[in-house]
């Protein structure tokens, strides 16, 4: 992972504050900008999650309720993105709850290994088994 890494996560919610959309890039500081985004049920289903890490990295809760992008730490922003993108497949609500209670549980410099690795052929893959108590394969 690049010191150069910046994360930016963008937190869209409707009109009555219920969480619509969440989005994170990734600016690997080489010309190379990645987006993740979770839409509706799916943002429903990680917000507490989501939350969590974002609180854990310190962003206040009037941070976290502006519709302006929370600029995340490496750390945090690995998290995020792990979370976003490991669930972003997966169908099952059972599932999803597993494999975001397992991210939100990693430690910063595990997040970031994990980031690292899920850039790798099939890395992502063996992040969801490893936070799954699914063994089935998928």
């Amino acid at each position: 992972m690049s010191r150069d890494e910046h994360f930016s996560c963008l937190i869209e919610r409707d009109q009555d504050g219920r969480i619509e959309r969440v989005s994170l890039s990734v600016d690997h500081g080489y010309g190379e900008v990645e987006e993740v985004t979770v839409n509706a049920g799916k943002a429903d289903l990680v917000a507490a999650t989501l939350h969590d890490i974002i609180r854990a990295a310190g962003v206040t809760g009037r941070q976290w309720s502006t519709p302006k992008p929370l600029e995340l730490d490496q750390g945090a922003g690995s998290q995020v993105w792990l979370l976003l993108t490991a669930i972003k497949p997966l169908r099952r609500t059972d599932r999803i709850d597993e494999v975001g209670a397992g991210v939100a549980a990693m430690s910063r410099e595990e997040a970031a290994y994990w980031f690292s690795k899920a850039h790798q052929p099939r890395g992502l893959r063996a992040v969801r088994l490893l936070l799954s108590d699914d063994t089935r394969r998928r």
